[in-house]
């Protein structure tokens, strides 16, 4: 098998601009995944990388076919080319201005398989607000929420203390602002934004591998977060097993809520609060997240190739609670000692 895997940051999706410009959170992130997407399926299959010659020195492998991304020439287009050699595609980009939407859809459009949600799944993960309306009216335990358009929550909202805004399609923890004021987070939202209560908790993660036949839940971790701007710093896992039991059904409600059909690698941000009746969901990733790379180092087996039926059946941890911990630049740590730094 041959897999083309876009990662859109290292791959030319900012080829116009200079590298100071770019978020070097949106960097770090982008080449650890991409290294350890490829390390995994390098075992597996032959893949080809489209790659921004700037960030040639932040990729390395030896099995992997990579074609230089020309700043010049339409991206999609390039991407098409290049995986037109291939029997499958996978690709990691951000949800913000329809990103991955259209990266799915140019491919898809042009006869390649892309290994991703459906085109109604994209558009609801993508879109916080949407995925909000989804929760709520499923009865998924989620934030009471307000958009410039939508009010209706706007007085149970006011018995919060602290808020939160952030844009309906943003990636990450990117862009999140936190207010102790109502009246000052109300006054801050834009017609592209959503405004959600902060609610008390565990930040944690958990991811789902769909696959052509099944749907696998993965160790759900902690998320490690600057308490000022959210800004994710890395994570730490597997979760002990009450807390496993208490996301993966929490989880399992949020994805059968979602329109169908979720295929890839899934990640939902859930938090945990002192009782299970306080958990609740916060968003859903429909694309590989950072985690990925500390998950790899903890479940038996090769990750990747779960996304592609070549790993079946349930997965189980090779380490114990607590024991790995990672960052957003893909350094590893199992029990203390440094596995992997890019």
């Amino acid at each position: 098998m041959r897999i083309f895997v876009g990662e859109y940051v290292s791959g030319g999706g900012l080829a116009d601009k200079a590298i100071n410009e770019i978020p070097s959170s949106l960097r770090r992130e982008g080449a650890a995944m991409l290294q350890s997407i490829v390390s995994d399926l390098a075992e597996v299959a032959e893949t080809v990388v489209p790659l921004d010659p700037r960030f040639a020195d932040t990729f390395c492998s030896n099995t992997t076919d990579t074609v230089d991304i020309e700043r010049d020439q339409p991206l999609w287009g390039q991407w098409v080319a290049a995986a037109q050699t291939c029997d499958a595609a996978l690709l990691v980009a951000p949800e913000s201005d329809g990103i991955l939407a259209q990266a799915v859809a140019m491919l898809r459009a042009s006869g390649i398989e892309v290994i991703a949600g459906s085109g109604d799944f994209l558009r609801t993960a993508s879109d916080k607000y949407l995925t909000a309306k989804i929760m709520h009216t499923a009865g998924v335990s989620h934030p009471p929420y307000m958009t410039l358009t939508d009010g209706r929550m706007k007085p149970e909202l006011q018995n919060f203390e602290k808020f939160v805004v952030k844009p309906r399609d943003g990636c990450g923890t990117q862009e999140i602002r936190i207010y102790d004021s109502f009246d000052e987070a109300s006054n801050d939202l834009t017609e592209d934004g959503i405004l959600q209560a902060w609610i008390p908790g565990r930040a944690i993660s958990i991811a789902l591998v769909a696959s052509a036949t099944q749907h696998t839940f993965l160790p759900a971790v902690s998320q490690q977060l600057s308490d000022s701007h959210c800004e994710y710093a890395g994570g730490i896992g597997p979760l002990d097993d009450d807390a496993q039991r208490r996301a993966t059904a929490l989880a399992s409600r949020a994805i059968v809520a979602m329109p169908p059909t979720a295929r890839g690698f899934v990640g939902l941000d859930l938090l945990l609060g002192e009782r299970p009746s306080e958990d609740c969901v916060i968003e859903i990733n429909p694309r590989l997240t950072t985690s990925y790379v500390g998950l790899r180092r903890m479940i038996n087996g090769n990750l990747a190739a779960r996304l592609f039926d070549m790993e079946t059946g349930a997965v189980s941890c090779c380490t114990a609670a607590n024991s790995v911990r990672w960052t957003p630049d893909g350094d590893v740590w199992i029990n203390d000692n440094v596995i992997e730094s890019p």
